[in-house]
């Protein structure tokens, strides 16, 4: 079975990165996310501490990770794995297993970077402001084309004054719930360009499987 951070991360490639309008978009909404995408795309650099679970009708499970992100550049590392990438590959460190998965990022579904799951509303998306409790806002999210969408409904938990992410939780149509709870978030630190790629010298006995 695939780690549920590899499934989550996984499932978060249809929601892309790149602006576009839609429509009914909420006019309070827009502005809180808008401010929140403005702050988070000023980052040069984010490393994110994560709960992360995952619940259907045959899963019911989660883990804790840490996150790091430099532009196109990746790394996160949970309790069974470790995933790295420079931006062009991917190496999956099945820690388990003692395996070692390189892929082409291409070919992972057109990529996955952790640092979209921070402005996964800003393409394909109809958003609704839903009010605010004690100091955090929900706004959910619905896909613009739910014929075309594995999506039902994605639910942004916001601390305004912090201008800042608490949750995203995940509904998708087949009745799964994926929550990506964040604890701490840390901006604009000096991440090295080798945390992001697989070093084999410092894994040894590791088989690596290249399906470049």
């Amino acid at each position: 079975m695939k780690s549920i951070s590899i499934l989550f991360f996984s499932l978060l490639l249809g929601f892309g990165y790149t602006a576009q309008d839609n429509p009914e978009k909420d006019k309070e909404a827009k502005v809180i996310l808008e401010k929140l995408g403005k702050k988070l795309k000023g980052y040069s650099t984010m490393t994110i501490d994560f709960k992360l679970s995952i619940k259907s009708s045959d899963l019911n499970e989660s883990q804790t990770g840490k996150a790091f992100t430099k532009g196109t550049k990746f790394f996160y590392t949970t309790e069974d794995r470790d995933v790295y990438s420079d931006g062009e590959s991917v190496w999956t460190h099945a820690k388990e297993d003692n395996e070692c998965y390189i892929d082409a990022i291409e070919d992972l579904d057109g990529g996955i970077n952790p640092s979209e799951i921070m402005t996964i509303w800003e393409k394909n998306f109809k958003y609704k402001h839903f009010g605010t409790k004690d100091g955090i806002t929900e706004i959910r999210l619905y896909p613009t084309n739910p014929k075309e969408s594995k999506y039902h409904t994605v639910i942004l938990k916001i601390n305004e004054a912090k201008n800042s992410i608490k949750k995203i939780t995940i509904k998708t149509k087949d009745a799964m719930t994926i929550q990506f709870s964040i604890s701490k978030l840390v901006s604009n630190t000096s991440l090295s360009d080798s945390k992001f790629v697989w070093n084999k010298a410092k894994h040894p006995g590791v088989d690596e499987i290249d399906n470049r």
